[in-house]
């Protein structure tokens, strides 16, 4: 029911013809941004600010200049600061899984890695496989601890990370799906401060072209971490 009620919603969005972020401070419609280059929009709750130059992802280890940071946002509610970031991977990147089946390790050590600066990781959630609109993609949860000292409280952030291939994924000779030699790995970063939040990830969006808007991050995975 949950994915039904967003995918009506955002059909009511797209009716309006804006391709570009919404500024409806006052409204709790979602706001949207369209990527020309990838002809792909992207829906994400009201409250969130897109940052106008989104920062290099410093999940990926060697050059950045295979990886680009499409959208970036920050949420201010009184329960907690949260934030997301969209970014495209192409296959120059050495990390750049060559199959379906490499998402769900990719997923794992990049969101351990972004976790390292708050503290020690954990897996809440191991690596998952999904399809996102047919697009083979993959999601993993996880958490880590800051302990607390004199002047600051402890605090623990909660983070989902997912990946998706740009274009549909064909079969090669073996059983694994093949990702196509221009293929971009799209990947959608999610934190949060407050536990209570963590459901915010179900809110996140993704339309490919012109086909039905469909959530980003697996709902079936968040209600049984």
């Amino acid at each position: 029911m949950l994915r039904a009620a967003f995918v009506v919603l955002l059909s009511l969005v797209c009716a309006t013809g804006l391709p570009q972020a919404l500024n409806q401070a006052s409204s709790n419609l979602p706001k949207s941004l369209h990527d020309d280059h990838l002809n792909i929009t992207y829906f994400f709750p009201a409250h969130f600010e897109p940052v106008a130059s989104p920062p290099k992802p410093a999940w990926v280890g060697g050059t950045l200049a295979c990886v680009t940071s499409s959208l970036f946002a920050n949420s201010a509610l009184p329960a907690g600061p949260s934030s997301f970031v969209v970014s495209t991977m192409d296959n120059s990147c050495p990390e750049s899984p060559r199959e379906a089946a490499q998402l769900g390790p990719l997923t794992r050590a990049q969101i351990l890695r972004q976790l390292k600066q708050y503290g020690e990781p954990t897996i809440t959630r191991e690596p998952t496989r999904y399809a996102i609109d047919g697009h083979p993609a993959a999601v993993t949860l996880a958490s880590a601890s800051t302990p607390g000292t004199a002047n600051e409280a402890p605090r623990t952030v909660y983070a989902a990370k997912a990946c998706a291939l740009r274009s549909i994924a064909g079969k090669g000779r073996g059983k694994s799906e093949l990702f196509a030699p221009d293929s971009r790995v799209l990947c959608f970063d999610f934190t949060t401060q407050n536990i209570d939040l963590f459901n915010l990830m179900l809110s996140f969006v993704i339309q490919f072209g012109d086909d039905p808007p469909e959530p980003i991050f697996l709902g079936r995975v968040y209600r049984g971490r």
